[in-house]
């Protein structure tokens, strides 16, 4: 029975990113946080080539040691378009995808909610401490001062 429910909650969550909008799985909200309370990644200087990247689900940012403090130094290293300090807050997790370095060969994604003086609509923007790659510039945002 416990694996036929686990088998259940995985097939939920590798799908749940399927959707323009995924839904988000844990509401694990936080309270909002600006760029200047967190010590940045200095090395992060390249723009993405994929437009989606980091902006869906299905290609998050992998900040790696399974730590949110490196999500939040991520996000710390990014501004806006014209270098407007951020404001962030974690919604929650979505979109379970596989890896040997999430719980049960499952890793989840979590959403963070950023905004800036400006923007009219919040940008989500999809991180993962599980797994680790070289880290990239978001279209729509540019690298931090």
């Amino acid at each position: 029975m416990k694996l036929l429910l686990r088998l259940c909650l995985v097939t939920f969550l590798l799908t749940s990113c399927g959707a323009k909008k995924p839904k988000i799985t844990s509401s694990g909200a936080t309270h909002a946080t600006k760029s200047s309370n967190h010590i940045p990644f200095f090395d992060i200087d390249t723009y993405a080539d994929d437009k989606e990247y980091g902006l869906v689900g299905e290609k998050p940012v992998k900040v790696g040691e399974k730590s949110v403090k490196n999500q939040l130094r991520y996000l710390a290293s990014l501004a806006g378009p014209n270098g407007e300090e951020l404001s962030y807050q974690r919604r929650g997790a979505c979109c379970g995808y596989k890896s040997e370095n999430g719980y049960g060969g499952t890793a989840l994604v979590d959403v963070y909610e950023v905004t800036y003086d400006g923007l009219k609509k919040p940008i989500l923007v999809y991180i993962s401490f599980y797994d680790s790659e070289k880290l990239y510039i978001p279209k729509g945002f540019t690298k931090s001062q």
